[in-house]
């Protein structure tokens, strides 16, 4: 029992000098001087709001610090930042500004809170390039695809609310955007009314500093729908004064899909059917007719006759 007491009392005694001579070492490796380069991001603050940071503007500056190990591993665990304020900076030209930067470091020193030395700066001078911040009202294009359940559909189709939203950005970003789309979206088997927020696509407006909105409504109205018919008259167009022509028939039944609420808004007055007897051949007896005019709150819209025959009657 003695003996075990007494191997036990050892290793801690062995123990207890290994800790303190490993803390002696780290203390005197720490308490030596080195050198350490980092690579610090450049943050600029009290930027005027009218106005943008262009790319091409200083970003990263590499800073090589000298100092013994306790001063240099706070800024060994993260990225340090250097904060440069705008309305510190010197005017070059009417739109790049600059930060001079002391050969002494003090600045630096100061930016970091670093007690040791600045060794070496990779640049004396930090540059900033702004642009003005442009207004664009650009249209939305909904990426939504709607599939109906059999016998439903819309009579209005798909709505969104915003129909446009406004970019900020500079004026080359802004000249190069003609539309903005929205996420990529499906919905099957629609029966009754839907609604839904849908996101704009950002991926294409990097550069662009400001949108709003971010997120778009959009809505369909569905109905159950059924099948309607018009009788409609045909006009022939285009004949010459001194002709007279006759037409067979003169009406096609035009055929289409329609919501039951809309049903008994659509007349034959909604439609408009023509024949163009400039397009008559000596070797052909027919025309073929075009739908020129039909409402929108229908579908699949199509003529039940696609051509019909004609006969001249007189000419002098």
């Amino acid at each position: 029992m003695n003996r075990f007491s007494f191997k036990r009392n050892n290793v801690k005694v062995f123990l207890f000098f290994l800790v303190a001579t490993s803390i002696l070492w780290l203390f005197i490796q720490f308490s030596k001087n080195y050198t350490r380069t980092l690579e610090a991001d450049i943050v600029y603050i009290n930027i005027p709001e009218d106005k943008a940071i262009d790319p091409t503007s200083d970003a990263k500056l590499l800073v090589t610090l000298g100092g013994n190990g306790f001063r240099l591993i706070a800024h060994s665990w993260t990225t340090p930042e250097l904060v440069f304020d705008y309305k510190e900076s010197a005017k070059k030209r009417s739109n790049e500004y600059v930060f001079a930067l002391d050969k002494k470091g003090d600045f630096i020193k100061r930016k970091l809170e670093f007690k040791g030395s600045v060794i070496d700066l990779q640049k004396d001078t930090v540059f900033l390039k702004l642009h003005t911040i442009y207004d664009k009202k650009v249209p939305v294009r909904p990426n939504v695809s709607l599939k109906y359940a059999a016998g439903y559909g819309s009579s209005e189709g798909l709505e969104i609310q915003p129909d446009s939203i406004t970019l900020s950005g500079i004026k080359k970003v802004l000249d190069s955007i003609n539309y903005v789309v929205t996420a990529s979206l499906t919905v099957d088997g629609l029966k009754s009314n839907w609604e839904e927020e849908v996101p704009i696509k950002m991926d294409s407006l990097q550069e662009v500093v400001n949108v709003v909105p971010r997120i778009i409504n959009a809505s369909v109205s569905v109905s159950k729908f059924t099948e309607g018919s018009q009788n409609v008259p045909i006009i022939l167009e285009n004949v010459p004064e001194n002709e007279e022509v006759k037409i067979f028939p003169k009406e096609v039944k035009i055929v289409y899909r329609v919501g039951l609420d809309k049903y008994d808004d659509i007349s034959e007055r909604d439609f408009k059917v023509i024949a163009d007897y400039r397009e008559a051949s000596e070797n052909n007896a027919f025309l073929f007719l075009k739908l020129i005019k039909s409402p929108e709150k229908i579908h699949d819209v199509r003529l039940q006759e696609k051509q019909i025959q004609f006969v001249i009657v007189n000419k002098e």
